[in-house]
């Protein structure tokens, strides 16, 4: 018989997941999709926005690939629920579009936030159980009630992100409790909204929809979105819940006394009660438990998931999973990490106070030890700190509940790690149990789904039946130790509290000084058409969708090249944007594309834009250097490797040498023969360490070859950065095993690899040239070739394209040749792309693009005011000017 399964759908702050939950064996399989949330143009870096349509898409693919990976069919889907961030806002019009969506991070409200605190804040508090902050969709209603005032008078509903999307899934519209207790609005006595709050603030009541209960059914997946998420339109939509919560449905935390840590992106630490408790300081918040009747009361550790992987990034920047590597080698380290202190993702709760947060890792390196070692003790410093930040936060918890805390479930991404779990144990001296998931929210979330599809009776029923299954962590024998040191910890972290909360201050006043303007940000209503005729992949396609409207009509695809003149300018009627590869953007179809207001040429070199042209109609010109480096790179380091291995004799060894199987007189003269070389422990001569130079010096470095450069314009610092040491072109010719041609194709370096060149090689090295071929002189390279001076060459490049089979070079012994394929890889659309996304999410932001080639346009540039119109003189001697052409 076929299984039926629930569906939850979690929208994090970083990534959104789709998991499905067995509700008889409570195994779950899920899919994740990342994303990120851009900085709102005119917030002073405060605001983020969310993209909704970007984020439905998300959902969407996911939705799929967690039935593909399931294998489970549409139609056994039961129920869904929706949990997720809290402390959002999605402001709808009366036509359900959306005006404004905001993150959990988003924090343009700060005046409005400290404003109300400081003039009401107890009075909220004693209500809504949380201290006015920016966070809250409250104080982000003052905001547009204060700054967008407009905005403001078109909303017509005011929902969390949860409620949104249950909204689209369902059609109808509710006002989850657990959610709604997030919001600054809501009595969380009487558990129905503070309606005296809100019209003392000036809010409209209609906003606000009925409050329902979490697990209440909402209503049926419509055919719309059933046909997004790849299911079958009437399966039951239950209403979900806020994040924490629903992880601690998800953990099993559900009656009077229980605590639950979860340890993710931040580390809300929430107790379960089962009447309101209110802290009377306004320190901590209350909230409303996705349970019925229960409540919770919470302290946070805040950034704690943050601060951990910003640091595995710093510390492991090549391992494909940073975070799993510091927690790997913390374990490696001992308790007390070798009195390293760390207070790096530390916090004791504070809902009245708003700031960055700051932290420290303080020790001797006298005592620490060996400094190639330490690394580990630096990663262990950073797990205890944040276990001591748990104890804290219990502490303050047990201070305002009364209650003795005896144990506490840990979920939650770092509950996946033995060491930290142990670690809480021991620090706080009580068991700690672990779910076998660390995808609590969704779990809960999926329960949710159970009871508003009947299944289970309530969601505490659900959670028994499908978060029992928990590892159990006792204090040990390092657990006096650890009380120990988290004593000197404390006494630490409390006599630095002012100079943290000092820096924080100076870091907030930072952000508020004012920078020079690069250009003019697009107005948050601008939706600029975008003509893309380059090759882009799927992300970046969407990624510009998300921008303004996308015609995608890619060269190869419809084998259509733009010569540019009438009709460039015909197609580029109506176009804001225009993104190219191929096409030739001259003089006629800049004067005559009136609305275009931006060009970007995906490749390095502009030659097929007039630039002069551009800048005189004030338009910005972005190309994408470095779109291919990688691409070459490989290439070079394949070259590399196969000269030193003796490559192309060993494989016309086995196809053309008439070997017998078995015969192992042939299999000796092969052995003989075609012995090669490592890259270990040569040296390696890049000329030119430009974007792909940088490239082949991260690639050889794993290799343990050293590497050494020339080129006047990268400083030996930069190099040295990138694991190589600048020395002058002569000596890299002499000292380097394999010399590698990255240099540009400029009057100064044509023909710089000439016979005396050659003649300074260190004999028996290897020539590569994937760069140009106007670098090198060819008559003297076939001359290196045949006296032996050189010992082989690999090239992918040449003055006439295809060289002919007959090419001397080419067809010497000792030459790989390759027909210029070191760009050619189906990924350079997904570079490229890539560039282009960042460069004109830029320019819209207001931003200076990294890769502008006409800087002085941004003082005349505008996305809406009419373009500068050049002057009789000036349309003269643009029309004078050489055109561009498709290759240089």
């Amino acid at each position: 018989m076929a299984k039926n399964y629930l569906m939850a759908i979690d929208v994090g702050g970083g990534s959104g997941r789709c998991l499905l939950l067995d509700p008889e064996t409570g195994k779950t399989v899920s899919a994740k999709r990342n994303w990120t949330h851009p900085t709102a143009p005119g917030t002073s870096g405060l605001g983020n926005l969310i993209d909704t349509n970007g984020l439905l898409a998300k959902i969407a693919e996911a939705s799929r690939e967690v039935l593909l990976k399931a294998g489970a069919e549409p139609n056994r889907i039961a129920g869904i629920a929706v949990g997720g961030m809290r402390n959002t806002i999605v402001a709808l019009d009366r036509q359900n579009n959306v005006l404004l969506a905001t993150p959990n991070r988003d924090a343009r409200a700060l005046g409005e936030g400290m404003m109300l605190g400081a003039e009401r804040g107890s009075e909220v508090h004693a209500v809504s159980g949380h201290w006015p902050t920016p966070l809250f969709l409250g104080t982000r209603l003052l905001w547009m009630k204060n700054n967008a005032p407009d905005l403001f008078r078109q909303t017509a509903a005011a929902l969390s992100v949860t409620d949104w999307l249950a909204f689209v899934l369902s059609g109808k519209m509710a006002a989850e409790r657990s959610q709604a207790g997030e919001t600054l609005l809501f009595d969380l006595q009487k558990r129905s909204w503070a309606f005296d709050l809100i019209d003392s603030l000036g809010f409209d009541r209609s906003l606000f929809p009925e409050p329902v209960d979490s697990g209440a059914p909402i209503g049926s997946l419509t055919r719309q979105a059933a046909d997004l998420l790849g299911l079958v339109p009437g399966i039951p939509v239950a209403a979900g819940g806020a994040d924490t919560q629903c992880g601690l449905l998800g953990a099993g935390a559900v009656k009077d006394g229980d605590l639950a840590v979860i340890a993710g992106t931040t580390m809300p630490l929430q107790l379960v009660t089962g009447q309101l408790i209110l802290d009377p300081t306004g320190r901590l918040w209350s909230g409303l438990h996705v349970v019925p009747g229960r409540y919770v009361l919470e302290s946070n550790g805040l950034v704690t998931g943050d601060v951990i992987d910003w640091f595995a990034h710093l510390l492991y920047p090549d391992s494909p999973d940073g975070t799993l590597s510091l927690f790997a080698e913390a374990e490696k380290s001992v308790p007390g990490a070798m009195n390293i202190y760390s207070t790096f993702g530390t916090a004791l709760f504070d809902g009245r106070v708003v700031g960055f947060p700051v932290g420290n890792l303080t020790f001797s390196h006298m005592i620490t030890g060996d400094a190639s070692r330490s690394r580990r003790h630096i990663a262990r410093a950073l797990v205890e700190g944040i276990a001591f930040s748990v104890r804290i936060n219990l502490e303050q918890l047990a201070l305002v509940s009364g209650r003795e805390i005896r144990e506490l479930r840990v979920a939650g991404g770092m509950s996946q790690s033995p060491l930290f779990s142990r670690i809480v144990a021991n620090v706080t001296n009580a068991p700690v149990s672990v779910p076998p998931t660390a995808e609590v929210t969704s779990v809960g979330a999926a329960v949710l789904a159970g009871v508003g599809a009947g299944i289970f009776a309530d969601p505490a029923a659900g959670a028994e039946k499908v978060a029992s299954a928990l590892t159990r962590y006792q204090p040990d024998a390092a657990g006096e130790k650890y009380r120990n040191f988290y004593t000197g910890w404390r006494q630490a972290f409390d006599k630095r509290a002012d100079t943290d909360a000092h820096v924080g201050n100076l870091l907030i006043n930072a952000m508020f000084e004012p920078a020079a303007a690069a250009g003019k940000a697009a107005d948050p209503s601008f939706s600029p058409n975008i003509l893309v005729t380059a090759s882009m992949d799927e992300t970046a396609i969407r990624e510009l969708e998300a921008i303004g409207k996308v015609t995608y009509a890619e060269w190869r695809e419809k084998q259509k090249l733009y010569d540019g003149g009438a009709e460039l300018a015909g197609a580029l009627a109506g176009t804001q944007i225009f993104i190219t590869e191929m096409d030739v953007v001259d003089f006629p179809a800049i004067r005559e594309a009136r609305s275009l207001r931006a060009i970007v040429t995906c490749r390095g070199n502009a030659v097929n834009v007039d630039l002069a042209a551009a800048t005189a109609y004030g338009i910005p010109v972005i190309n994408t250097p470095g779109r291919n480096a990688d691409a070459v790179a490989d290439l070079t380091i394949a070259l590399m490797v196969m000269l030193s291995r003796k490559m192309p004799g060993s494989f016309d060894f086995l196809k053309h040498g008439q070997v017998q199987s078995g015969d192992m007189a042939k299999m000796g003269e092969a052995y003989l023969k075609f012995q090669g070389k490592e890259l270990w422990r040569k040296t390696v001569g890049l000329v030119g360490m430009g974007n792909v130079g940088a490239c082949v010096a991260a690639r050889l470095a794993r290799f343990g070859a050293k590497v050494v450069f020339a080129d006047p314009m990268v400083a030996a610092g930069e190099g040295a950065l990138l694991g190589a040491r600048k020395v002058s072109f002569d000596e890299l010719l002499a000292v380097s095993d394999i010399v590698s041609l990255h240099a540009p194709a400029i009057e100064a370096t044509r023909g710089m690899m000439n016979r005396e060149a050659f003649g300074r090689m260190k004999p028996g090295a290897f020539f590569v040239n994937t760069a140009r071929a106007s670098l090198v002189d060819e008559a003297a390279l076939l001359e290196a070739l045949t006296s032996g001076r050189i010992a082989g060459a690999a090239l992918d490049v040449f003055p006439t394209e295809p060289p002919g089979t007959d090419d001397p070079i080419v067809s010497h012994p000792n030459v790989i040749a390759t027909p210029h394929l070191g760009g050619n890889t189906a990924e350079i659309a997904a570079h490229q792309g890539a560039i282009a996304v960042d460069q004109i999410q830029k320019l819209l932001a207001g931003e200076k693009p990294d890769y502008l080639l006409n800087p002085a346009v941004l003082d005349i540039f505008s996305w809406s005011a009419p373009r500068p119109e050049p002057d009789e003189k000036k349309l003269e001697e643009l029309a004078r000017n050489k055109r561009p052409s498709m290759t240089s």
